[in-house]
């Protein structure tokens, strides 16, 4: 595991190539191909299909806990990206892994011939989940990258956000290495009257620090608690959610928050 000033040196490297690039340098951008995988471009961006999936923490979806989740995958899908829902929710719950998976397949299958590659419309994946959702999606990540129905060069997730995910099984969230962007939003503090207080002994869910497994992962977390009070488990999808809004819709940073970012551990 690296961090601190050896992740530094990377990243500073890796922000000097995306200056090449701009400068008319072929340079490969974080986690792709030359300047193509970039989707900073907004004429690019509007003309890729953008497909999102998003996972809900395991609370009953009448508490309410996960408005904040369901209001954000919304306000994305706002923005032209196709939703892949649960029914009418916007995200599928947190015991139905293999439901969302199956849901995720299918959207990029356009075709239906039970395999993605090069007959289907290129798509770019983009996930998003909340507590234990959060874990879920690293997992459903993981399995394109393994999956041998899908083409090599279909299995890259171009975008994730984790918001305070959590399992207690988890040491980290743990980020596959065909993930190009990924940003991370926890509370580290439990908060009086937390939702999650209720069911963990009072104890409540602190969100589990992400690991990315390559370099090439261009990978950032904030720690919400550093710079907010009052920040409950529930809280983080609709206090992180104009960040995330940005983090998918751009690929880069949240910029009022840049103060506030660190790099993600990395584990090759």
């Amino acid at each position: 595991m690296l961090g601190g000033a050896a992740m530094l040196d990377t990243r500073t490297l890796m922000m000097f190539a995306s200056s090449l690039v701009l400068s008319g340098c072929m340079v490969g951008a974080p986690g792709g191909e030359g300047d193509e995988s970039n989707e900073d471009d907004s004429t690019a961006v509007e003309a890729t299909r953008r497909v999102l999936l998003c996972e809900q923490g395991l609370s009953d979806r009448t508490t309410g806990w996960d408005k904040g989740l369901f209001a954000l995958c919304d306000a994305v899908a706002a923005k032209g990206f196709e939703l892949v829902k649960d029914g009418s929710y916007s995200a599928f719950g947190a015991l139905n892994e293999n439901g969302a998976y199956s849901a995720l397949f299918k959207k990029l299958d356009t075709n239906g011939d039970g395999r993605v590659d090069g007959k289907d419309t290129p798509t770019k994946i983009h996930l998003v989940g909340f507590s234990w959702g959060g874990i879920n999606v690293t997992d459903i990540a993981d399995r394109l990258r393994k999956d041998s129905r899908i083409a090599q060069d279909r299995r890259t997730v171009t975008a994730m956000v984790l918001l305070d995910p959590y399992q207690p099984l988890s040491f980290h969230a743990n980020i596959p290495s065909n993930v190009e962007y990924a940003w991370e939003y926890r509370q580290s503090n439990t908060t009086d009257g937390d939702c999650s207080s209720t069911v963990s002994l009072g104890l409540g869910f602190n969100g589990k620090t992400p690991e990315a497994k390559s370099w090439n992962t261009w990978c950032s977390v904030y720690d919400l608690d550093s710079f907010m009070n009052g920040v409950g488990h529930c809280d983080v999808p609709s206090r992180a959610k104009d960040a995330a809004i940005t983090n998918l819709t751009k690929l880069e940073d949240y910029a009022p928050w840049d103060d506030h970012m660190q790099w993600c551990d990395v584990d090759d």
